[in-house]
């Protein structure tokens, strides 16, 4: 269960889900990463609609509200992605979280530009640009934090 190409050993414990032999050790962590990257995507996802609800429900405009939700998943994305992602990074500081930050933030807007192409241009079903857009935005999130947040 655990392969020795590439000289390193992941430990069964350390895997989310069983990874092919075959697979090079490097492709076998990236892909594990991935896996609980979405994971984590998935938590951060439910700390952001619970404080949009809960700034909604105390009063707070829709656009505080959303900005409180994002902010509040992007603080638990990137806690979640140090803790367990990319255990024994050392990407802990100001500066790491702010570069994590603009890729979210860049993030959102190569999800409202593809929204915009997707059903003002396409004339494609909102959900369906959604599902599509938001499979690219999570390569790209995923993608630039590993490498120029989580290298080291």
């Amino acid at each position: 269960m655990s392969g020795t190409a590439g000289g390193d050993k992941v430990k069964a414990v350390d895997r989310f889900v069983p990874m092919p032999d075959w697979l090079p050790q490097s492709w076998q962590r990236t892909l594990q990463e991935f896996i609980q990257y979405v994971g984590v995507g998935g938590v951060a996802f439910l700390v952001d609609f619970g404080v949009l609800t809960l700034a909604l429900t105390l009063g707070a405009h829709h656009l505080l509200a959303a900005a409180l939700g994002f902010s509040a998943g992007l603080v638990v994305c990137f806690a979640l992605c140090v803790t367990w992602v990319w255990r024994g990074t050392q990407a802990r500081g100001a500066r790491d979280f702010l570069v994590f930050a603009v890729i979210g933030i860049v993030g959102f807007g190569l999800t409202l530009l593809g929204m915009w192409l997707g059903v003002d241009k396409l004339h494609l079903h909102p959900l369906l640009t959604k599902i599509v857009v938001s499979g690219f935005v999570l390569a790209w999130n995923f993608t630039l934090r590993k490498l120029f947040v989580f290298f080291r």
